[in-house]
């Protein structure tokens, strides 16, 4: 009996450190190319292909510089209408100014690569970003082309892309939709889900990342680490919050622990199309 108790609790004992090596080690390092089409009945243009870059995190410990030019080259592969970057492209919680230089450089050497974006890019800026310099991100992200909206909307072809500021580090602002003329339907992007009581109704889709999918998916407990209040459903894919459709991606970096289970990195392309 003794025995076979000891053998059990090897095998368990196996199992759980092969699942964090896979963790530490493995998923992170995957990128996941996601699809996915929604259908809505407050759109009418033709269709649209949203691409979707959130949670980068670079400087972590599986997202050298380098790895935004991997990002890019997929994502220009996809051919999106436009890419969405909801903010988080920092690494850490330090400021800037008790980072170490080398590492301050990392940063800026991984921002050079969404020069290579072939479609328009637009951004916002998440709270990882803000405890690093906010105001060194948006510069960062200007200089290389990318449209950063924070509470503030810009007018397309058949849509008002409305981008929120961060709910945690700072305060989105409902009148950012006030400029959205009413034959032009807004589509939100934000850092955090937890930003939705700012979603105007008529919001078509509204984008989001910060919860990394819940980074470690258990099996039967679920995707409860996801950095908001919102339950574990709201923490990828589609949801519903109030009476506006949101989706929400697992990203690509990590934070608090550089691990990844059963929640692989990813980037999005969404295809809006009007209901028949």
């Amino acid at each position: 009996m003794k025995r076979t108790i000891w053998k059990t609790l090897g095998l368990i004992s196996l199992v759980c450190f092969a699942c964090f090596c896979y963790g530490l080690f493995i998923e992170p390092k995957m990128l996941k190319i996601r699809q996915v089409e929604f259908v809505s009945a407050k759109y009418k243009g033709p269709p649209i292909r949203i691409g979707l870059i959130t949670d980068i995190h670079v400087g972590g410990l599986h997202v050298p510089p380098e790895r935004v030019e991997i990002l890019v080259e997929n994502m220009n592969a996809l051919k999106p209408d436009f890419v969405l970057l909801p903010g988080d492209f920092i690494s850490g919680h330090d400021p800037s100014e008790n980072r170490s230089n080398k590492f301050n450089l990392t940063i800026a050497e991984g921002f050079t690569y969404f020069e290579g974006l072939e479609a328009p890019g637009f951004a916002t800026i998440g709270n990882h970003d803000t405890w690093w310099n906010k105001s060194k991100v948006r510069a960062l992200l200007e200089k290389v082309d990318v449209t950063v909206l924070e509470n503030e909307a810009y007018l397309l072809d058949q849509i008002c892309l409305v981008g929120l500021a961060d709910y945690q580090t700072s305060e989105p602002d409902r009148t950012s939709f006030d400029v959205c003329p009413s034959n032009l339907p807004p589509l939100v992007f934000t850092h955090s889900p937890q930003a939705w009581e700012s979603f105007r109704s008529d919001t078509i889709l509204a984008v989001a990342g910060h919860t990394h999918g819940g980074q470690v998916n258990l099996p039967f407990y679920g995707r409860r680490v996801n950095s908001t209040s919102l339950g574990p459903e709201h923490s990828y894919g589609f949801s519903k919050l109030g009476s506006v459709d949101v989706f929400v991606s697992a990203g690509v970096g990590t934070s608090i622990l550089p691990v990844r289970f059963r929640a692989p990195p990813e980037i999005v392309v969404i295809t809006l199309r009007a209901e028949p």
